[in-house]
């Protein structure tokens, strides 16, 4: 039997806060603080810090990001709904 390969796709907090929609990384940050998205981390040896966004057995980072903040009515994540 041939083992599996396991493909990670993990972005920076900075290239994270693009693809979501963010103008800043404020909102990140400030979630990866509370310990609110410590399953979606990919540390590497070096010590740099990546973000999965659709992790196995998970839901998406958008869909927990969601879950997380105060609902506004100009927020970006509404905008994907």
């Amino acid at each position: 039997m041939k083992p599996k390969s396991f493909q990670i796709e993990a972005y920076t907090i900075s290239e994270t806060s693009r693809i979501l929609g963010y103008k800043s990384t404020k909102t990140l940050y400030r979630l990866l603080n509370r310990d609110v998205l410590e399953d979606y981390i990919y540390l590497e040896q070096s010590g740099r810090v990546y973000l999965m966004l659709e992790p196995p057995n998970l839901p998406t980072l958008a869909e927990k990001i969601r879950a997380n903040i105060q609902y506004r009515k100009n927020n970006i994540i509404k905008r994907f709904i």
